[in-house]
């Protein structure tokens, strides 16, 4: 009888961890179905790019010319695009005048954070990361100061794709800027833009179709505070931080604040042109654009006229359309925004120093001041003001931890990258004030009274 029970017990154990296996096979097959499409899954791959830093000049609206740090010689650098899983790698090249990195953000490691890994001038790294997670990032030099090197016009977007695929779109990448004429560093720049040329989608706008879905990558690469991105005609959905996990969000406008994304997607039923821009003080900037929405042809072709089953991707058009506005060319002089002398009077500078806080000291060595790097420190050349006998010759050595250089403000002298240690020598033949600073760390000013 024992036994009997026993052999019941056990038939009943294993029938039930059968049905128990098939239950849990069941639950499998969705999964499984899901995995056998083709577009989701698919195995990662590598994806390479050459990146390469080079200083030119280029225009960012009609007839006012700049300078410009650029990546592969334009405002923004080229969109960089992968899909999740995907392994990344930049030959990054320094063809800049000074030190420069590409910093991305998303997860990655410290060695392709691309912030203490600064690349001297003439040398290359190599960044090598895992693409994740999906969405629309940015990178941008993060050499200090990086709000100089920013605006300057080193960044650029990043899209990492959802390896499950998304639904068809027209797709555009946004990447909003700014620059200032005189000032870098200013609240208030001159310029606010999309990609790097003042109200460019005004003439011209942005072609789409009604019913058809259009998506736009935006980052916000500027330094003002956050301004809402508006379209007109519709309400559209917003991807938070442009990170694909987040639930889209209904808008009618959108806050971005400066190193932050957003996914836009929007569609409009009727034909017309409808404004985008950036509401309050940035629309008269340089951000007043507008989509131009119509009909599709009846032998349209899908994929190529209208987004429905296949998605457009539009950055080559964009690309084509501000590589001919900025017209990069490094041996075209820039726009002149302010007068200038190269007499070395002496009152140009005199006038403007306060003798209580900057000690005239008769010397012909100087120092970079340790902690100079850093803005907040109050370090900087030592002595400010300089006196020696026309004819002395001074030598500045670098007692900081990070690079400098000691330029003159009308390109009379340079030092180079002054490494930790190294010490610069130039000799004033003639009487007069001369005006220099760091090209690194333009907070850093300095001047030589030769008599």
């Amino acid at each position: 009888m024992f036994v009997d029970r026993t052999y019941v017990m056990i038939l009943v154990l294993v029938s039930f961890g059968v049905s128990f296996g098939f239950l849990l096979l069941d639950s499998q097959i969705p999964l499984q179905t899901f995995a056998e499409n083709a577009s989701v899954h698919s195995p990662p791959t590598t994806r390479t790019f050459t990146v390469v830093a080079e200083d030119t000049t280029l225009e960012i609206a009609p007839g006012i010319r700049v300078e410009a740090w650029t990546y592969n010689g334009t405002i923004p650098g080229p969109t960089l695009r992968a899909t999740e899983g995907d392994r990344v790698i930049i030959n990054f090249i320094n063809n800049g005048k000074l030190p420069h990195t590409m910093h991305f953000h998303g997860d990655h490691d410290e060695k392709n954070d691309g912030v203490f890994q600064e690349v001297l001038p003439g040398e290359s790294y190599t960044y090598d990361f895992v693409a994740e997670p999906a969405g629309v990032f940015m990178y941008h030099c993060h050499v200090m100061p990086v709000s100089e090197h920013v605006r300057n016009g080193l960044y650029g977007a990043f899209i990492v794709d959802p390896k499950e695929g998304l639904e068809p779109a027209r797709e555009y990448v946004l990447v909003k800027g700014e620059y200032d004429l005189e000032d870098q560093s200013t609240w208030t720049p001159d310029y606010v833009f999309f990609n790097g040329y003042a109200d460019q989608y005004w003439n011209n706008p942005l072609p789409a179709k009604t019913d058809e879905l259009v998506r736009l990558y935006y980052v916000d690469m500027g330094a003002i505070p956050a301004y809402g991105f508006h379209i007109h005609g519709t309400i559209f959905d917003t991807i938070i931080s442009g990170i694909w996990e987040n639930e889209p969000v209904r808008t009618q406008t959108w806050e971005v604040g400066p190193g932050n994304a957003a996914i836009f997607e929007a569609t409009w039923k009727q034909p017309g042109r409808y404004l985008f821009h950036l509401h309050g003080v940035p629309e008269e900037k340089g951000t007043m654009a507008y989509f131009d929405v119509n009909d599709a042809s009846p032998n349209a072709i899908d994929g190529v006229n209208v987004a429905k089953t296949k998605s457009i991707d539009m950055w080559d058009w964009q690309k084509q359309t501000l590589t001919n506005l900025q017209l990069a060319d490094k041996n075209v002089k820039v726009t002149p925004t302010v007068a200038t002398t190269s007499n070395h009077e002496d009152h140009s500078i005199l006038t403007q120093l306060n003798t209580d806080d900057h000690q005239i000291i008769e010397t012909t060595l100087c120092d970079v001041e340790e902690g100079s790097a850093i803005k907040s420190s109050n370090k900087s050349f030592y002595p400010k003001l300089t006196q020696i006998k026309a004819g002395d010759t001074i030598t500045w050595t670098n007692k900081d931890i990070s690079v400098h250089t000691v330029t003159s403000n009308d390109e009379l002298f340079d030092s180079g990258m002054l490494m930790p240690d190294d010490t610069f020598e130039q000799t004033f033949e003639e009487v007069g004030l001369y005006e220099y600073y760091c090209m690194l760390h333009p907070w850093m000013t300095g001047t030589v009274k030769a008599v």
